[in-house]
Order: structure tokens, then sequence, then C-alpha cells
């Protein structure tokens, strides 16, 4: 009789794929905040838009990320999609709670959790497609 692994029965959740959407997320974050530090370093932009402007860099982070964690994948976009979405959601405000002495976790933050998570699914719909 022979013997599988443990490793066999585990389920497999794809993680090379959404490593990589997190890693291009991350870096692509990253970037987009420089900019935005340019930017409003020189121009006129109001601090009362930053809010609104790390909320629609954030979901342009999550979408770069998985279009590409989803087109590594080549099959269930919507899955690694999401999955790479909801990694990357869950580690921002998990950064928060650890940054911010106050209670970061509300119902807006829930919000903005599953925007993410589906803002994800949608690019890795996208992503996958666009395999060669």
């Amino acid at each position: 009789m022979k013997s599988n692994p443990l490793a066999d029965y585990a389920p497999n959740f794809g993680g090379m794929p959404v490593l990589y959407g997190l890693i291009a997320s991350f870096i692509t974050a990253f970037v987009s905040i420089l900019i935005t530090t340019f930017i409003m370093g020189w121009t006129s932009v109001a601090e009362a838009n930053l809010s609104s402007i790390t909320y629609v860099l954030n979901m342009l982070s999550v979408l770069v990320g998985s279009l590409l964690a989803a087109r590594q994948a080549g099959n269930r976009g919507w899955y690694y999609g999401g999955l790479t979405g909801l990694c990357y959601a869950v580690l921002i405000t998990l950064l928060g709670l650890v940054v911010v002495s106050d209670s970061v976790f509300n119902l807006n933050t829930l919000f903005q959790n599953t925007i993410m998570a589906l803002v994800g699914g949608f690019g890795g719909m996208i992503g996958v497609n666009l395999r060669k």
C-alpha cells in the first residue's frame, strides 16, 4: 500500500499567482503614492481630497495586481483576482490597525474590503482573458 503525503490532501489555494498579484499590488500602490506625493507638493491639490485619492489608488492597485495574478494563473480569473483583492484588503487593514492607535476597523472598512475583493474579481476576469 502506497502512502500519500499529507500535502496531497491539503487544499490548493494557488498561492503563487496570489503572491505575485500581491507583490504587483504593493509595487503599484508604492509608485502611485510617490506620484501623488509629488503632485500634492508641486500643485495646489487640497489635502481634503487625500482620502478619495487614497481610495482610488488602492482600487487601482488591486485591479493591477489581480489582473496580473489571473494572467499568471491562466484559469479561474475571478477566483485568483478576488483572492488577491481580499488578501490585499486584509493586509492593508492589518497595517492600519498596527499603525493607527484608534480603531480602524468599522463598517466603512468592511465595505471597502468587500469592494476591493469585487474589483479584484473583475480584474481577474479581465486578466485571465489577456493570457496569450
